[in-house]
């Protein structure tokens, strides 16, 4: 090779666009097989993914209101709250009272005088319908038919579930308290009835006796009282609406 020659090459190598300006190009852009370089340039370009304007659902996720929304059965839960609490009062009202039944104050002392009370009653109404009957204890007596009055024919249960079913129903006391007494009067009341009907049901039809006394006295007693509780609800429920209009 001659002299000449090879002060070109070293020429051409030392020029800008030549030798290392072809490593310059591989590092900043893509170069076809002529060494032409690509329009688009840089490593930047390369190594971070293109942004095409869309987003994808599975893997972007709103941080606005929409993630702070309630379970569906939140809302659910809610609006049947008062009933629940409801329920879970009353129960644990019939559960205090069942248990109150085994106190022996109650038990042997408040009890039995209650029931003699009862007696006593009967067997009032009883001689104003002329049948000469007396109390002793808690049995009544008369020279045509003779009752004793146990525990369950004393009205303390369906007294006990009007009471409890009053004061689990959300209201307010000024209504509440018209609806107990009112409610365990009338049920002291028909528990008199009950016994004059059981005493002449003995006199007249000793066979439907037990039936009357059990098959259909019981479960009545039971109605009547929820009835009345049904009765009061929704006349403490009207006051509150008419107080709630008023107030408008």
């Amino acid at each position: 090779m001659s002299k000449k020659r090879k002060k070109a090459e070293r020429a051409d190598s030392g020029r800008p666009g030549a030798g290392g300006s072809q490593v310059h190009r591989l590092e900043t852009g893509a170069t076809h097989q002529g060494g032409d370089t690509l329009p688009h340039a840089g490593k930047e370009d390369l190594c971070s993914p293109r942004s095409t304007g869309k987003e994808n659902p599975r893997t972007s996720r709103s941080t606005g209101k929409e993630n702070l929304r309630p379970p569906r059965n939140a809302g659910w839960v809610s609006g049947k709250w008062p009933v629940f609490r409801f329920v879970g009062t009353f129960v644990l009202l019939m559960a205090l009272f069942y248990g109150l039944t085994f106190v022996p104050l109650l038990s042997k002392r408040v009890l039995p005088y209650y029931m003699q009370l009862n007696a006593r009653a009967s067997a009032g109404i009883l001689n104003i319908l002329g049948e000469g009957a007396s109390a002793n204890g808690t049995a009544v007596i008369s020279p045509r038919y003779s009752v004793d009055i146990r525990h369950g024919c004393d009205a303390i249960e369906p007294s006990a579930l009007f009471i409890a079913a009053v004061l689990a129903f959300p209201g307010r006391w000024l209504s509440k308290l018209p609806g107990l007494l009112a409610g365990t009067v009338v049920l002291a009341i028909i528990n008199l009835v009950r016994i004059v009907s059981l005493f002449y049901t003995g006199i007249y039809k000793p066979r439907w006796f037990e039936a009357m006394h059990v098959d259909v006295w019981q479960p009545v007693f039971i109605l009547l009282a929820l009835t009345l509780w049904v009765f009061w609800a929704l006349w403490a429920t009207r006051g509150g609406v008419s107080r709630a209009h008023a107030a408008r």
